[in-house]
């Protein structure tokens, strides 16, 4: 039976040398283990009784377990986080428990409840397989709290860094299933989409509307990852200051570059007035940014101007 959440009102050399062995997340720290025989990732809170997001397949080393003596694996699908909430926060399983309805992630003003938690005997803890998509994820990266609620009481967790540390064990977990020929089909795919409709809702404080030309999908850094461009210009926050990104004529502009995201975990920011996409003759994506009229004047150019930046292969630059 798949569970869900229910909602309630260049190569793996490449991709595994931007994650280190053991990030520290802020209040969030991402692990990864491979013995030869299996691996495994982990994304858990630092401190309190917060869920842990786990991914694990045998490894592309291909030893076998009578050798590592790993008799006790992580076994997760591709594409997937088993998600494992302590007994310790919501109580174990009693007499004839064995799975449970009755916990849920309250995220803002979202709440998603873990519908089929399961006892693990052998690991003696609760969990449930969801996809690495699943809107709860970014509904957490796009918050600085979430609470776990159970009949056993309430839990506030802290969000510092979840993003940061989701996206590193995706790129983590999708280098490890595709090396051993389980792609991760929904790992990296709209990975930077939700990492920027996520700092929406947190730059905002909540809702936003924004109009066509607020996200651009672009091919900037040529990885076949989307990367995305969010032009601040074109959102309007529905709480608080519309426009808090946004001077009297530059607007903050940022750039989400699948080559740069894992190791900076945050966009790269720049000011323009006004943002497009310029095709470029090695097939990739230029960004072109809008300059105000004084600094137009300043380079002889009255009626407008713009900086194009493009990708060199390690970093993003102005085309002169």
């Amino acid at each position: 039976m798949q569970l869900r959440w229910s909602f309630v009102p260049g190569g793996l050399a490449a991709i595994l040398a931007l994650i280190p062995s053991l990030c520290r997340a802020q209040d969030w720290t991402m692990s990864q283990f491979d013995d030869g025989s299996f691996f495994s990732a982990t994304l858990s809170p630092v401190d309190g009784p917060g869920p842990a997001l786990v991914c694990g397949e045998r490894s592309p080393q291909g030893l076998s377990a009578a050798v590592t003596g790993n008799t006790e694996p992580d076994i997760t699908p591709a594409g997937a986080f088993r998600v494992y909430v302590s007994d310790r926060a919501i109580g174990g399983p009693g007499a004839h428990r064995q799975t449970r309805d009755d916990v849920m992630l309250v995220v803002g003003d979202s709440g998603f409840r873990l519908r089929g938690l399961r006892w693990n005997e052998l690991f003696s803890t609760w969990e449930v397989d969801l996809p690495a998509t699943d809107p709860a994820f970014a509904g957490i990266a796009a918050q600085e709290r979430f609470e776990l609620r159970s009949d056993q009481g309430s839990h506030v967790i802290s969000a510092a860094g979840f993003d940061a540390g989701l996206w590193q064990l995706t790129g983590y977990c999708s280098a490890m299933f595709t090396a051993v020929g389980l792609p991760w089909s929904t790992g990296q795919a709209g990975a930077m989409l939700r990492a920027a409709e996520a700092d929406i809702r947190r730059g905002c404080g909540g809702p936003a509307s924004r109009t066509d030309k607020a996200i651009l999908s672009a091919n900037i850094d040529g990885d076949g990852v989307e990367d995305i461009v969010l032009d601040w210009g074109e959102v309007t926050c529905l709480g608080g200051a519309p426009r808090p990104f946004c001077g009297a004529s530059m607007c903050s502009a940022a750039l989400y570059v699948s080559a740069l995201y894992p190791r900076t975990g945050r966009p790269e920011d720049w000011l323009a007035q006004g943002v497009w996409l310029q095709p470029l003759s090695n097939g990739n994506d230029g960004v072109a940014m809008g300059a105000s009229p004084s600094s137009c004047r300043q380079t002889g150019q009255p009626n407008g101007c713009a900086a194009i930046l493009y990708w060199n292969g390690t970093g993003l630059v102005t085309l002169r």
